[in-house]
């Protein structure tokens, strides 16, 4: 996984929608800009082969444009692609983020294969993709709470850290892809192939429309902040590259003196006890 403080060419986001969430409703929109690397669409805030702006961390699943020195782990690869392909976040380092999956369902790979996967419109390169063989759901856990602990060690006590963005390349989109997004194991919100679909015109399975192959952009606020992104697919297959997350820092409100003062006099006259948290 990369992180990297070039400057990204920015384009305006082509459609802007809030679907609803278990709290509040995050800001869902769609478009990017093309990736440098020949992988389709990426973030308008990182490319995956000249970088983007300070703490935006992408995954390409290509050892071509992974982080120096983190080889990533090619445990989830489909046989020959080895020597191109890898998940370049699970690199076992303080920030690594933890991916869990039954190996028989999740795939690394470039190119499409019928009935196996369908590369993301305009993707040559390395992407991941989740097939559920024929019957049941399968399941992509990629778990960032290691990236944000360790970064949490590099600000003062009194800043809170959270992810607040999160965007993929999504390819052929099918009714039967979701995304999930959960803080602390609670649902925090989620995104449907049928609604983006509904959303934009596609067709389901479509392997060159750009209303069924899109940049999706997910903005939350602090309060809505997630740790945890699941993909799930019902169906051969769902397909992404160029996951980028964003993190976002913010001072932890600190009362006035006075206010203290009042506050603990408040506690002692009603006989309660608490305990602050910093």
């Amino acid at each position: 996984m990369k992180a990297l403080s070039i400057l990204s060419k920015a384009l305006p986001l082509t459609v802007a929608l809030a679907f609803a969430s278990t709290t509040q409703a995050a800001t869902i929109s769609f478009g990017g800009v093309t990736a440098n690397d020949g992988s389709g669409l990426t973030s308008s805030y990182i490319d995956p082969l000249t970088g983007g702006q300070a703490d935006y961390f992408i995954e390409s699943f290509d050892q071509a444009t992974n982080f120096s020195g983190l080889p990533g782990s090619i445990a989830y690869n489909d046989p020959g692609f080895d020597q191109e392909c890898s998940v370049n976040s699970a690199n076992g380092g303080p920030a690594g983020v933890t991916v869990t999956a039954n190996a028989s369902e999740v795939g690394i790979r470039k190119g499409s294969v019928a009935n196996v996967a369908a590369a993301p419109a305009g993707d040559t390169t390395c992407f991941g993709y989740l097939t559920n063989n024929g019957s049941g759901v399968a399941t992509t856990v990629f778990d960032y709470s290691a990236l944000l602990s360790y970064y949490t060690t590099l600000y003062s006590s009194n800043t809170l850290l959270g992810i607040t963005y999160l965007g993929f390349y999504w390819g052929s989109v099918d009714t039967y892809n979701d995304f999930e997004f959960y803080s602390d194991g609670n649902l925090v919100t989620s995104i449907t192939g049928s609604q983006l679909l509904s959303a934009l015109g596609g067709q389901s399975g479509n392997q060159t429309s750009s209303k069924s192959n899109v940049y999706v952009n997910i903005d939350f606020s602090i309060a809505e902040q997630f740790d945890t992104l699941v993909i799930k697919t019902s169906g051969i297959a769902g397909e992404f590259d160029n996951i980028v997350v964003g993190l976002s820092t913010r001072e932890i409100p600190v009362p006035a003196p006075t206010g203290l003062a009042l506050f603990a006099f408040g506690l002692i006259a009603l006989g309660l006890r608490s305990r602050l948290k910093k």
